[in-house]
Order: structure tokens, then C-alpha cells, then sequence
């Protein structure tokens, strides 16, 4: 359970998030909406403790006051945040990417264990990639160079499955998605549900609802929450669209 209590953000001293109180339960998928400028994004990488924001108030995991956390701390802690725009890294294997990040995050968590070797990690992500739509040439491909939209994607969803968050924030997902892809993200969501996770998705765009079930919708405006509720919400956003 992620809790933010009178949560206030800004950047340069220029307020972005107002007094914000909200608790995202497990299990839950939530939709954050709002026009460009809402405070959506800002309020994902607050939560996630980047640091050019000033937090006052707390976030709470789990009961526990992770505000002071820096982002390592807040990952090994069970957060996950996606990129709203996923930098290209030549140079890099994706699965040199994917080993580096799970050791780190196996050896926090493993402190007594031995992380698998190359090959043993090899076969265990070999694995993952049929139900994300993947096949073993993304690993030897350089880390998000010449992927589409959706591949891009299909690379964090595998990135949640290997690191296994407690609370995942998917910011403007939709972005680039196809159809099939749309799809992948619909199973994987309905997937990480019974897994007890809480999912938060971020976007501008009311019609990824159509596709992805949630339980609550939240609008921002103005860096403060100005409507929330259930599905039915969505009728009002279709003829409104945050009037």
C-alpha cells in the first residue's frame, strides 16, 4: 500500500503538487489523468525520489516512511517507475542491462546467496519473453536502439517481472503502442491484479481505459486531485474531458 500524506512538490521553487493525500491499495490499478501540465509525471518521479523535486509531507510503503529514501532505496524498497520517454543506449546488450540491474537488486535482497551465473540468467529470461510477445534476439540487440514504441515497452514489462515490484508506476505507456502491444500490457496488468500489485497508470489519454480495466480514476489538475472515482467516471471524461 503506497499512502502520500499532504504531499506538496516543486521544482525551483515553483509549487507543482498541492497537499496532496492519497493511499493506493494493493491489488488496485489506478489511472491518473489530466492535461499536459497536470502534475502527473512530476508527481511519479516525486514518488520515485528524483532528485531536482523539494518533497514535503511523506510517502509511505507498507507503513513505512520511505520520503527520505534516495531511488536505489525506494526500488529495493518495492517501487518501480517506467520511463515516459525511454532513452536509447548503444553500446549496451539488453541482457547485460537486465543481469547488471538484477544483481544488484538479488544481492540486496539475497545478502547470503550467490547470483546466477551468465548462463543460469540467460535461461531464466529466455522464460519470460513468449508472454510479452519477445524472442531471445531483443537480449544481443543494444539496449533500446531501433525499438519500437511497443518493444520498448515489452523491455520494462520484462523489467517488472524480473525485479518483481510491489507497486509499479507506468507513466504515459500508451505511447507508441500498437494494437498487439496494447494487448500484452492489457494481459500483463490483469496479471500483475492477482498478483496483489498495485498498478498505477499515468496518461492524458482516457481512451487507453477502454482497453485496460481499472478499479479508480483520479484527475489531477493544477497539481491537485480534482475528481476521483470508480469506472463509471469514464462516461463523464468521454463528454467532459476535465471541463
Amino acid at each position: 500500500m503506497l499512502t502520500l500524506n499532504n504531499l506538496s512538490v516543486s521544482i525551483q521553487d515553483t509549487p507543482i503538487i498541492h497537499s496532496l493525500e492519497y493511499t493506493f491499495q494493493n491489488g488496485e490499478t489506478i489511472a491518473i489523468l489530466g492535461h499536459n501540465g497536470s502534475g502527473k509525471s512530476s508527481l511519479a518521479l516525486s514518488i520515485m525520489g528524483h532528485p531536482r523535486y523539494q518533497v514535503s509531507g511523506s510517502i509511505l510503503l507498507d507503513g513505512v516512511d520511505i520520503s527520505s529514501y534516495s531511488p536505489t532505496d525506494r526500488h529495493i524498497a518495492g517501487l518501480f517507475l517506467s520511463f515516459q520517454n525511454i532513452p536509447e543506449i548503444p553500446g549496451i546488450k539488453v541482457s547485460e542491462y537486465l543481469r547488471t540491474i538484477y544483481n544488484a537488486h538479488f544481492a540486496r535482497h539475497h545478502i547470503d546467496t550467490k547470483s546466477p551465473s551468465p548462463f543460469v540468467f540467460r535461461r531464466m529470461i529466455e522464460k519470460m519473453l513468449p508472454p510479452l510477445g519477445l524472442d531471445s534476439t531483443f537480449l544481443d540487440r543494444d539496449l533500446f536502439v531501433g525499438f519500437s514504441g511497443g518493444e520498448k515497452r515489452r523491455i520494462e514489462l520484462l523489467q517488472v517481472a524480473l525485479l518483481d515490484p510491489s507497486v509499479i508506476i507506468l507513466d504515459e505507456v500508451d505511447s507508441g503502442l500498437d494494437i498487439d502491444a496494447i494487448e500484452i500490457l492489457r494481459e500483463q496488468i490483469q496479471h500483475f491484479r492477482e498478483q496483489k500489485k498495485t498498478v498505477i497508470l499515468i496518461t492524458h489519454n482516457f481512451h487507453l481505459l477502454d482497453s485496460i480495466d481499472v478499479d479508480r480514476i483520479v484527475i489531477l489538475r493544477d497539481g491537485q486531485i480534482e475528481r476521483q472515482g470508480d469506472r463509471s467516471l469514464v462516461a463523464d471524461i468521454r463528454t467532459q474531458w476535465f471541463k
